[in-house]
């Protein structure tokens, strides 16, 4: 049972123009959500160490 979306076979495409059409389709959307996904990883990551750094070390204080 394969979804007409995406052939299971490079034949399965009507032209190859259907088929570049489709492969330019998904590189135009990966490429945003890798960003997205990196972008919300690096916010979190920076959050933390924010976090980190305002409840642990301002709180302790200068070393010496």
């Amino acid at each position: 049972m394969a979804d007409e979306a995406y052939p299971a076979d490079a034949h399965d495409y009507e032209s190859e123009a259907e088929e570049l059409e489709r492969v330019d389709s998904a590189m135009r959307d990966t490429p945003r959500g890798a960003l997205v996904v990196s972008g919300i990883a690096v916010a979190l990551l920076m959050l933390g160490w924010l976090i980190l750094y305002f409840f642990v070390f301002i709180p302790r204080g200068t070393v010496g």
